[in-house]
């Protein structure tokens, strides 16, 4: 176990602990991945069954990366550790047991995701006619899932309960599954059904806990019940890294599961990460927080390392040119655009950000966009695949059925919707059935053939690569996107050859018949989140929210936009509570700067078209950066505004012109006739510099 020798003290007496329960309270960059993988490890090399150990996590990446460690430590072997997320967990019970339940469910149900449930919705308020209100889908869905995974006791309005129920009779008439049923109906089978609980709480002898801090209490629950036989139950977490409140996450549990289970407690408390003055500034910060399971205090041995710094701008735009101007200048020194990450409260506050860096030229991606699989083609390909296999399933008939166009009309659809629904069919079975125009009778019998054409040969296929061109080929959906006059059809082509490659690859990952590594596949292409999108490596600066970006770590980091009632936001201030949740926002975004730290604010900022003046956040002065550098960084590095006289720039309508002179936030240039000398704002998203081209 040369292994072992790796680990500091801290990390080396929780992986031997021999008296599981156990609250391993790992700091940010305190090696928490390494501890828990390690211990798993350690468990198997002392004669625990790899099928015995249950591990569970949040994002499908970690999992794979968790049990490829195990693997490297101790053999082949320890692929029979289940270690899954949490929904995936919940996949594997339900499965074995959801026919169990009083719901009529099928071994083979679907699992749908957001967007899926979304769509859902949409169709729901329609058939029940009621008025949205303005209410957005991401509303509605955000309003059932916190019913579902609180458990709360009844819906605030009565609209919302009808859409609820409608919801939720959809999905077990037509075999499908939610993120939060896989979570729930697992959490019903271990309450309800005692052979059910019994059997998993025996066979479950060790049971570990990665990122225990982001639980919530559905989850909390299952690991308690599951953990009540053998005891053994070990979760690594930190609690001043709980800011997930708004998902469902439930900091009490932190709490609970000390006192439910009399664990006791190893503070990790050296990072691997971040230099000392940073450490420094974070510690103070999160010491105001009252409600700590676990008080720490994080050092490295870094050495002290540069002290983080504030800068306070007169305007939201002087703030961006602060930091324009610090990167450029770091840049000069030797970091990489892709050392560094702008970090803001929320998304809206990225825009002018991204205008100055556009106008300066600051290559950067917004860190967290649309992920793979909720990109429309790729959707639309795959609920082709699951027609293939099973043809009775309305829910993926209905997106495709008139993808590519079939000559099918909105009201033809609803028809033969409204046909099945009568005579109790799927909208499949129903074809042969309804009434509708010869054009539109013609177009879904050609339909029908060639779904029955395609489930023929799919049953027929040996291996996975086989079924994205074949699907795509019959289905003329590469045709269609070849036609289109759409900018984004080059691009959508390539999204569906990358998920060739999704197919090709699962024919490695997954073992037994085609159709049960097809099944798989689906199942875990139906699991992916945004918690999995991958971080790209270009040569970029990462804006992004802090949430976006926890878990990740920047050797500079821009905090921006730190103002009261921004951040901390104005919500965060009705409360306790939520005021420390806050505060632990922000602690994270500082825990990710491993050289250098950068906090920011102005004195009025326009929202919302609105110009308000501001005051900096209660933050900046938690964390002691003012009184440990009382000069800031406005007196040690000149701050230089993006324009200046005798620039020559380029405007939107006025064309190309040079800047005579610079009053405040206003630029006054000189266009070529007929618009002669005008006064803009330098700040204009439509003014940008060019570089004077030499004769």
């Amino acid at each position: 176990m040369n292994w072992l020798a790796t680990l500091n003290d801290s990390q080396l007496k929780a992986v031997i602990y021999p008296h599981a329960p156990l609250f391993v309270v790992a700091g940010a960059g305190t090696g928490k991945t390494r501890t828990l993988t390690t211990r798993i490890a350690y468990l198997i090399m002392n004669d625990v069954r790899a099928e015995r150990i249950l591990a569970v996590t949040f994002t499908n990446k970690a999992a794979r990366e968790m049990k490829q460690r195990v693997i490297e430590m101790t053999g082949p072997h320890a692929m029979d550790v289940w270690l899954y997320t949490f929904h995936a967990f919940g996949l594997q019970i339900l499965r074995r047991h959801i026919t169990e339940l009083p719901y009529d469910y099928r071994p083979n149900f679907t699992v749908i995701d957001e967007d899926d449930g979304k769509r859902i919705i949409q169709d729901v308020i329609k058939t029940l006619d009621i008025d949205k209100k303005d209410r957005t889908l991401r509303y509605y869905k955000n309003i059932i899932s916190r019913y579902k995974s609180m458990r709360l006791p009844e819906f605030e309005r009565t609209e919302e309960e009808a859409i609820y129920k409608a919801y939720q009779s959809y999905l077990r008439e037509n075999q499908l599954v939610d993120f939060d049923d896989l979570e729930i109906y697992t959490l019903e089978l271990l309450q309800g059904y005692k052979d059910i609980r019994e059997y998993y709480q025996t066979y479950f002898e060790h049971i570990l806990v990665d990122e225990f801090q982001d639980t919530d209490q559905i989850q909390y629950q299952i690991i308690k019940l599951l953990g009540q036989t053998h005891k053994h139950v070990f979760v690594v977490g930190d609690p001043d890294q709980s800011i997930y409140g708004f998902r469902g996450a439930h900091y009490q549990n932190n709490e609970d599961f000390i006192k439910d289970f009399q664990a006791d407690k190893i503070v990790l408390e050296h990072n691997y990460r971040s230099t000392n003055l940073i450490l420094r500034a974070a510690n103070q910060l999160i010491g105001y927080n009252i409600n700590r399971p676990a008080a720490k205090n994080l050092e490295s041995s870094l050495g002290l390392g540069h002290p983080p710094m504030y800068h306070h701008a007169q305007s939201d735009y002087r703030e961006t040119y602060f930091v324009v101007n610090e990167i450029e200048r770091l840049v000069n020194l030797g970091y990489r655009y892709e050392d560094i990450a702008v970090l803001y409260r929320n998304n809206a506050l990225s825009r002018i950000f991204e205008d100055a860096f556009i106008k300066q030229g600051i290559p950067y991606i917004i860190y967290g966009g649309i992920s793979f699989y909720e990109r429309r083609e790729i959707k639309d390909a795959l609920a082709y695949v699951r027609i293939a296999l099973d043809p009775t399933q309305d829910f993926y008939l209905k997106r495709i059925i008139n993808v590519p166009k079939r000559a099918l009309g909105m009201v033809s659809v609803q028809r033969l919707e409204q046909q099945a629904r009568e005579l109790g069919l799927s909208m499949f079975e129903a074809i042969d059935h309804v009434r509708l125009t010869p054009q539109a009778h013609t177009a879904l019998n050609t339909f029908k053939e060639m779904v029955l054409d395609m489930n023929g040969d799919i049953m027929q296929m040996i291996d996975l690569e086989q079924v994205v061109p074949y699907i795509m080929h019959k289905t003329g959906y590469l045709d269609m996107l070849r036609s289109d006059q759409d900018e984004l059809s080059d691009d959508r082509i390539d999204n569906l050859k990358e998920l060739q490659s999704v197919f090709t690859q699962g024919d490695r990952y997954y073992e037994g018949s085609f159709e049960s590594k097809l099944t798989q596949l689906l199942d875990q292409i139906a699991l992916y989140t945004d918690l999995d999108k991958p971080v790209e490596e270009h040569n970029h600066v990462k804006l992004s929210t802090v949430h976006q970006v926890k878990g990740l770590e920047f050797k500079i980091v821009f905090m921006v936009v730190l103002e009261e009632n921004i951040f901390p936001s104005a919500q965060s201030l009705l409360g306790t509570v939520e005021l420390e949740e806050e505060r632990r926002v922000a602690y994270v975004g500082m825990t990710r700067a491993k050289e250098r730290l950068y906090m920011s604010y102005a004195d009025q900022r326009m929202i919302f078209g609105t110009v308000k003046f501001c005051f900096p956040s209660r933050f900046i002065t938690e964390s002691r950066i003012a009184f440990d550098q009382p000069k800031s960084i406005e007196t040690a590095t000149p701050v230089s505004n993006l324009l200046k006289t005798g620039d020559h720039i380029e405007h939107n309508t006025f064309g190309k012109g040079v800047v005579v002179s610079i009053e405040g936030d206003v630029a006054t240039i000189a266009f070529a006739l007929p618009h002669g000398i005008k006064k803009i704002l330098e700040s204009h998203p439509g003014l940008r510099k060019v570089k004077r081209q030499v004769n």
